[in-house]
């Protein structure tokens, strides 16, 4: 053979080696249910085999009542697996959505649900407003105040402009506290202690009004929500609707996502997403799920850690303290460091624990059928080849320090769509919203209260019963799918990582 020759062998052959190298990655790299770990790896699919309900759809945020037991759970569309009438759900489609509720047990348990708000009614002729506007329309984001009213912010785009409801349960009314502008969904709504308003506006139109034309980190102020009644804000109308409303109280902007962060040690831009050198990537437009975590008694000062829903994600986090004139300073703050973990990923709900750390969903779990699904995180990671199932959990973020955060991605609460997760008063038991299509209902019980990091992940099978509209009622039967601690699970996807 020729010097020629056996370079255009070696040449070919390297060719050839590295098609099958990529032909491989095209292929995915998806583990079998008979994974020692799929519990948690794959655990909508787990689930399913075990005869669990994959069929829900659009399954948004869920909270507890604690003073009153309830767990509420919103669903911004039925329809698809839940309305085909075909398999366990078998309801009549409704695009504008439904807010379910539940009676728990002494043991935080959930037995049924049943729907509490049905959207609508939709008339596709109405092109502005689909769904009517004297009622909800694509419930997502939800929050409980003092009182147990329900708060609920819409998504999407059934309303020309998504509204903040407040459901009361002691008299069944159903009241507009505020709307955000033109493009943009209600997120992040949370109730603190001092009755302090967190809400946001994601993706909002770039023709809106100043501030309000890019996303924005808000709180109301001058109202109190766990106490204060309210008369009903109107449908805005005219350029009202390209800005950001409230029935009582004004909205305080704290933070516009691609502003400066005050006092940022790391000079860090609101909404930045930065890769594992610290490099600014892009800038996003989507802030969602806030986790409010007060230093003090009076829930007056503390570390506001807001969600960001992009690929790759990221968490903003805040140091703000209410003045005596009833304002908020922002004192300073980061774009959190996820480079522990590999990075996040579209981090969509959440909510604070009741140890005061903050709890963000990553939702639409990484297909690791399909490796092209992470090549975003593989640019995080400056070329190293990201691995899908790193990315799918409920994600644990405190402060460290001032300038620096702790977080735990917490794999034995399962790989899933989390929108969002929320604990119960006992400190183990964890409810979730699985967004998507053919998604499922899933609890957690942790082995000790207040660690996340070992216990049993269960599955719902469901079975209905009563009528196919606002009669419907869904027993739930829990199936264990699995026992373990994040830190075995966390080895398992070690052993899958690709080589770069």
């Amino acid at each position: 053979m020729s010097k020629r020759t056996a370079l255009l062998f070696v040449i070919v052959t390297a060719l050839l080696s590295l098609a099958a190298v990529a032909s491989a990655q095209d292929e995915g790299m998806m583990i079998g249910l008979d994974h020692p770990y799929a519990a948690f790896l794959e655990s909508r699919a787990y689930g399913a085999s075990l005869g669990a309900t994959a069929e829900f759809r659009k399954m948004e945020w869920t909270v507890i009542d604690a003073a009153n037991n309830k767990l509420y759970m919103a669903m911004s569309e039925v329809a698809r697996g839940m309305s085909d009438g075909e398999g366990s759900i078998s309801v009549d489609e409704n695009l504008c959505g439904i807010v379910y509720e539940a009676d728990l047990t002494d043991t935080y348990d959930m037995l049924e649900l049943r729907p509490l708000i049905v959207g609508g009614p939709y008339d596709e002729a109405n092109k502005a407003n689909p769904c009517s506007v004297d009622n909800i329309s694509e419930p997502d984001t939800l929050a409980v105040d003092g009182r147990g009213r329900v708060w609920i912010g819409e998504d999407a785009g059934n309303h020309e402009n998504n509204m903040l409801w407040v459901f009361d349960p002691a008299d069944g009314s159903l009241k507009r506290f505020g709307y955000t502008p033109l493009g943009a969904e209600v997120t992040g709504v949370y109730i603190g202690k001092d009755g302090s308003l967190f809400f946001n506006v994601q993706h909002p139109n770039a023709t809106n009004i100043y501030p309000f034309n890019a996303s924005v980190i808000g709180v109301v102020n001058g109202f109190n929500a766990n106490t204060d009644d309210f008369e009903p804000i109107a449908v805005p109308e005219g350029d009202a609707r390209l800005m950001t409303g409230v029935a009582a109280g004004t909205y305080q902007v704290l933070s516009r996502l691609g502003d400066a962060i005050p006092n940022s040690s790391k000079n860090h831009i609101m909404g930045g997403v930065y890769d594992v050198s610290g490099d600014l990537m892009f800038v996003g437009n989507n802030a969602d799920g806030n986790m409010w975590l007060p230093v003090n008694e009076a829930g007056t000062e503390g570390w506001l850690y807001s969600n960001h829903e992009t690929t790759p994600g990221t968490i903003s986090k805040l140091y703000i303290r209410k003045t005596a004139e009833g304002m908020w300073d922002v004192l300073d703050g980061e774009m959190v460091d996820f480079s522990s973990v590999n990075g996040t990923w579209i981090n969509c709900g959440a909510a604070p624990s009741p140890w005061n750390t903050g709890l963000s969903g990553e939702e639409y779990e990484a297909d690791a059928s399909d490796l092209t699904s992470v090549d975003a995180m593989t640019d995080y990671l400056d070329g190293r080849l990201a691995n899908p199932y790193d990315y799918g959990y409920i994600v644990e973020v405190w402060p460290r320090t001032s300038t620096t955060s702790r977080v735990v991605k917490h794999y034995v609460m399962g790989r899933k769509s989390n929108e969002n997760a929320w604990v119960a008063p006992d400190n183990r038991t964890v409810y979730f919203g699985d967004d998507g299509t053919d998604t499922m209902l899933f609890k957690f019980i942790a082995a000790e209260p207040g660690d996340l990091s070992a216990g049993t992940l269960y599955a719902g099978k469901v079975t209905q019963s009563g009528g196919t509209g606002a009669d419907h009622v869904f027993a739930i039967e829990w199936i264990e799918l699995g026992t373990a601690t994040n830190d075995e699970i966390q080895a398992a996807i070690r052993e899958l990582d690709r080589a770069s």
